[in-house]
């Protein structure tokens, strides 16, 4: 008997459509730090870039304390391959396509879950049940993304979203706003590193470097 109302549960479109409203709202957070990440990695590589433009700049009119220093041509080295590194990153990961991807599930899911809310309080129909679970899983191959990119902070937001179906209060509820800023700042931390490293190259090249730490 308990058998029968565990899969009553599990095979209800309630929960269907908690599971579908889910997924959405990850895949349409997930779309949008992947279009971040698209714009951060591009506005990275342009800003090395420039700093390497600057540099050269700086060199041809003798600007700056230390640029006559032999350290200046292996930071013009490194800079160039950091160049070349991101760019080929931003090919291989092709965040701009993924987010695309991951917002026409979105959309695609959206749909589905409108066509399944009138049921949610109807008699259940197991043949409709059938058909929108079906539906669900055709999107979700249709749209498949790589596993790396699943991450936990978007699924998280989610459920904060979600307050109807997920229960999640006091310390609880901090602690998950916590950990999906702390997984987004991991996430998009290589950005700061490198513009941080820039900066501060460029202000040891102008500066005294005695000064800076002073």
């Amino acid at each position: 008997m308990s058998t029968e109302k565990t899969l009553k549960k599990e095979e209800s479109f309630n929960n269907l459509y908690k599971k579908i409203d889910a997924t959405s709202k990850t895949r349409f957070h997930a779309s949008r730090r992947l279009r971040f990440h698209s714009k951060f990695s591009t506005y990275t590589v342009v800003l090395i870039s420039l700093g390497l433009i600057l540099i050269s700049l700086m060199q041809a009119y003798r600007l700056g304390k230390n640029i006559d220093n032999d350290l200046v041509a292996l930071i013009q080295i490194f800079s160039t391959i950091a160049v070349l590194v991101y760019s080929l990153l931003i090919d291989k990961n092709d965040y701009s396509n993924l987010s695309e991807k991951m917002y026409s599930c979105a959309s695609k899911l959206g749909e589905l879950k409108q066509g399944i809310h009138p049921y949610l309080d109807e008699k259940h129909n197991q043949t409709l049940y059938d058909g929108f679970r079906d539906s669900y899983h055709q999107i979700l191959k249709l749209f498949e993304t790589h596993s790396n990119n699943d991450f936990r902070g978007d699924y998280t937001r989610a459920k904060l979203d979600m307050p109807e179906n997920y229960t999640i209060k006091g310390a609880d509820w901090y602690r998950s706003k916590f950990y999906v800023y702390w997984t987004h700042f991991l996430d998009f931390s290589s950005y700061i590193l490198v513009i941080g490293a820039l900066v501060l190259v460029l202000y040891w090249m102008w500066f005294d470097w005695v000064w800076f730490w002073n």
